[in-house]
């Protein structure tokens, strides 16, 4: 939604390079905001007709003016619908690409608004690390930040449009499934500050090698103003690749001497929180404790603090704004059921680096009790995955887990390595689905046990912990 300073409709249509029809007597005034939706349309709103593989958007512009929409930005137009439009007082905006108009839309609003944006991207951590910024920057400025994970060519676009006169931070979350993705999106939002939080396995169908995954994010860098900053993993082995790509200020952050922005002592409870001493460089420091359980998430908490440090941010902040952040669901998400049962709702996605995150964070809760991992089939890893799932199997079983429940067509070489590594045959199941899983869970779980549930997003493996008594 795009509020406040705000664009009439002549100057979204300049923005856009669209061709402007309809009611002549609203192209001055301003809709309420811009939505792709047609399901959450609000009266006054811009419709954006998108396109995507399995919908059009232009279906529903009948159905969004006569919910009260102000107008329709368009691909296409027979002379009935523009005349349909212009006898409902509507503005109609045709353009050659409607994807492509959202995003010079978000650019030319984002040149308007004096809010300085912060792009973060990275193979692991985006989504944890923009929740902890948002909330560390959030105890003196006024921020918006992507919601859940609109990470891509949408998402960023429509959470830049949702920046008020007030806005003093936006915080992006920039993903990735191809080389230049990334750079179109720094085109037009235009980050300030951008913050790579590491590289590992994830979307190795798209990159085919770690190389390309480190070319692929450091897109980032390449739309970086000179006084801007690059904050980026110390301890990353792409460190020095991210440097030489850089042409401004660096605040490097992890857990080696050297990194600007650093974790020591770090410990964890009884139910996997970690606390640890973060310091800056020149030896301030401040004792940390984070809202949700797994020692990875030290690293995601450290990425957040850099990044609040090349915005300005104080110590007290951070402390702050990492022990109250209001977090993303289904990321660690602590569920206590009936007779003490904990699961670890760790489901929006999964790859190599964020299994094993969650399997040592599984041990580190469970402290000697019944562990039970549900673990999905990860998604885009092209050439790489039958090695990545078999090391999975295999790393549950040297996290000490118990039970294994794999799930998807790729849970059974998941399976299989656990087979395998030692987990005997009768703690070791598959399940075609999240159906069969959540059938067998129910079967198999106990008092006391502590239960991990992850996988990739389409398998919708969030719905097990409901589905479980």
């Amino acid at each position: 939604m795009m509020a406040g300073m705000g664009m009439s409709f002549s100057e979204i249509a300049r923005a856009c390079d669209g061709e402007l029809q309809g009611d002549r007597k609203k192209f001055s005034s301003r809709p309420r905001g811009i939505a792709t939706d047609s399901r959450k349309i609000k009266k006054g709103e811009l419709y954006v007709a998108l396109r995507g593989e399995r919908y059009d958007g232009h279906q529903f512009i009948k159905e969004v003016m006569e919910k009260g929409a102000a107008g329709v930005v368009a691909a296409k137009a027979s002379p009935a619908l523009k005349s349909w439009i212009a006898e409902r007082e509507g503005v109609l905006i045709l353009v050659n690409d409607t994807l492509m108009a959202l995003q010079e839309i978000a650019g030319a609003f984002r040149r308007l608004c004096v809010a300085r944006v912060i792009g973060v991207t990275g193979s692991f951590g985006k989504t944890l690390t923009k929740d902890f910024l948002a909330s560390i920057l959030s105890r003196r400025h006024r921020v918006i930040q992507a919601e859940k994970s609109f990470n891509n060519e949408v998402g960023v676009p429509l959470t830049l449009l949702r920046m008020r006169k007030d806005t003093e931070f936006a915080v992006l979350e920039m993903g990735s499934r191809g080389f230049g993705h990334i750079k179109e999106l720094v085109r037009f939002s235009q980050p300030d500050i951008g913050v790579i939080t590491g590289i590992g396995y994830a979307h190795m169908q798209f990159f085919r090698t770690l190389e390309g995954v480190a070319r692929a994010k450091g897109e980032l860098l390449g739309g970086l103003p000179e006084d801007g900053f690059m904050v980026v993993n110390r301890d990353d082995p792409f460190y020095n690749y991210f440097r030489a790509l850089n042409r401004c200020r660096e605040i490097s952050f992890g857990l080696r001497a050297g990194a600007a922005v650093r974790a020591r002592d770090i410990k964890l409870d009884r139910s996997g929180h970690a606390s640890f001493t973060l310091e800056l460089k020149g030896g301030d420091n401040r004792k940390i404790r984070l809202p949700l359980p797994g020692r990875h998430n030290v690293i995601n908490a450290l990425a957040a603090a850099a990044g609040a440090v090349a915005a300005g941010a104080t110590l007290e902040e951070m402390e702050e704004g990492l022990a109250e952040a209001r977090l993303t669901e289904w990321r660690m998400e602590m569920i206590t059921k009936a007779e003490e049962i904990t699961i670890i709702n760790d489901a929006y996605n999964a790859n190599p680096a964020s299994m094993k995150a969650a399997l040592e964070t599984l041990r580190e809760i469970a402290q000697g009790r019944r562990t039970v991992a549900v673990l999905g089939e990860m998604a885009e890893l092209g050439g790489f995955s039958e090695a990545a799932h078999r090391e999975v199997g295999e790393l549950a079983v040297e996290y000490g887990t118990d039970i294994l429940i794999a799930v998807g067509k790729k849970g059974r070489i998941i399976a299989k390595a656990a087979r395998e590594k030692g987990l005997p045959k009768g703690s070791v199941f598959f399940a075609s689905g999240v159906d069969d899983a959540a059938f067998i869970l129910r079967a198999i779980i106990e008092p006391g046990d502590v239960v991990l549930i992850k996988g990739s997003r389409f398998l919708g493996m969030e719905r097990l912990a409901d589905m479980v008594a």
